[in-house]
């Protein structure tokens, strides 16, 4: 049996080398490619089930043990991971986002840990043409603009999808071949989502030659962005780029920089047409400053720095490092720029606080207004340190600027410690390896 369905295995199926992920729903797309790496990569391959905890348990628990038996049939390796009770609900609520797309980050998140336990080179999924079909129509419903046309990337990071331009009637000759039956999302029937909507009503309406064609759209636009370099940037708390990369680069790269940037930064702003025009504007004329809600952009003649909002937030010190998310005050090993601290000559109560209008610092030239030293330094904000007496400390080298300590505690001792504020990697739990 096994040499009569390699030989009903497309022409267009692209596996790539390494260690593989499977993402394994267990639905007819999914177990088409657990049967195609059975035939072509038994041996470096572990299927994925996540299991959301959505839907109803006794479905669940059937689709399971259907899924897991699949996997036994074709020799393929098989785990479940369960996404924690209430997370979902829990996130597309405070986001502001809804249970699909809070489904679908739980989902990446689980995979993505899974890749790196197991030493994955990629995570695969099914999307084959059909679903690049849908994804073109919905961005073109939804007005997005023109770089998202490209819809689903082959491969993007380590997510990779060796389907991707399979029609689903192949998929569906394939395993009637094979004699299997696999799970039905009962979701999936629910026209309330747009995809779904979008698959059973307008998908069927469309002939062979068209879904190709619009499979092909986002061919076309995949290759001409490749035609032109991304616009490099550098990233710490802000995002940092180029302006000449900027202006030198076509609208349509400008938008998807932007939207890079805005998703990196955890920006949830929608980029309008009037936000790229006045950006590009004030990049022309390379000064100046745009804020929306949620962003602050500075612009020079060099650079264009993208500055996420900062909640504000007061917390107390007391000697040891602290976290105010997603930033934390670190006492770090001394540089040449690091604040030296004798923390004796404090006044409790010591607090860490964002900036406020009228702020003031005494500094060895004088008392400076806070506000004029961000000005100054082209950043949007800062955080001090505030004791009894005064404003002790005025930190923004985490965005670019300079940290400054007042006058009170210049006099060095031997005794002073150091201190830093940075980004809490504990918040942030990224790894750009892994990036989607």
């Amino acid at each position: 049996m096994k040499e009569s369905l390699r030989a009903l295995i497309p022409e267009n199926v692209s596996i790539p080398d390494g260690k593989l992920i499977l993402a394994f729903s267990g639905g007819s797309d999914s177990l088409f490619l657990l049967i195609v790496l059975s035939l072509l990569a038994p041996d470096r391959t572990l299927a994925v089930y996540i299991d959301h905890g959505i839907r109803g348990r006794k479905e669940l628990d059937a689709e399971i043990a259907l899924n897991k038996a699949n996997a036994e049939r074709f020799g393929i390796p098989f785990i479940v991971e369960k996404v924690p009770e209430n997370l979902i609900r829990e996130n597309a609520s405070r986001k502001g986002i809804g249970i699909e797309a809070a489904a679908r980050e739980a989902r990446y998140s689980l995979l993505f840990s899974a890749a790196r336990e197991f030493g994955a080179s990629y995570i695969l999924t099914a999307h084959h043409r059909e679903d690049q079909t849908e994804t073109v129509i919905m961005r073109m419903l939804s007005s997005s603009p023109f770089y998202s046309y490209q819809g689903i990337r082959r491969k993007d990071g380590i997510l990779y999808r060796p389907i991707l331009t399979v029609p689903k009637r192949e998929i569906l000759s394939f395993l009637s071949q094979s004699g299997v039956s696999w799970a039905e999302d009962s979701t999936n029937n629910d026209t309330n989502y747009l995809r779904n909507k979008i698959r059973h009503l307008i998908l069927p309406q469309l002939t062979e030659e068209e879904r190709e064609l619009i499979s092909k759209i986002a061919s076309n636009v995949d290759e001409l962005k490749s035609r032109y370099p991304e616009i490099r940037t550098t990233q710490s708390f802000y995002i940092e780029a180029d302006r000449n990369e900027f202006l030198s680069s076509p609208p349509f790269m400008r938008e998807e920089f932007l939207y890079r940037s805005f998703h990196s930064l955890e920006i949830e702003d929608r980029i309008s047409r009037k936000l790229l025009a006045d950006i590009s504007e004030r990049a022309e004329m390379g000064s100046g400053r745009l804020s929306s809600s949620g962003v602050s952009l500075f612009f020079s003649k060099e650079k264009i720095r993208i500055y996420p909002a900062l909640t504000d937030f007061v917390v107390e010190y007391n000697g040891k490092d602290i976290s105010f998310c997603p930033l934390s005050l670190k006492h770090i090993a001394e540089d040449e720029l690091t604040l030296r601290l004798d923390e004796s000559k404090l006044l409790p109560p010591v607090i860490i606080r964002t900036s406020r209008e009228g702020d003031r610092i005494s500094l060895k030239g004088g008392v400076k207004r806070i506000s004029e030293l961000e000005k100054d330094m082209r950043i949007p904000y800062s955080i001090v340190m505030e004791d009894r007496n005064g404003i002790v400390a005025y930190f923004s080298r985490f965005l670019g600027g300079r940290d400054r300590i007042a006058k009170r505690f210049l006099e060095k001792d031997g005794r002073g410690i150091a201190l830093a504020i940075g980004i809490d990697k504990s918040y942030i739990q990224k790894d750009e390896s892994y990036g989607r």
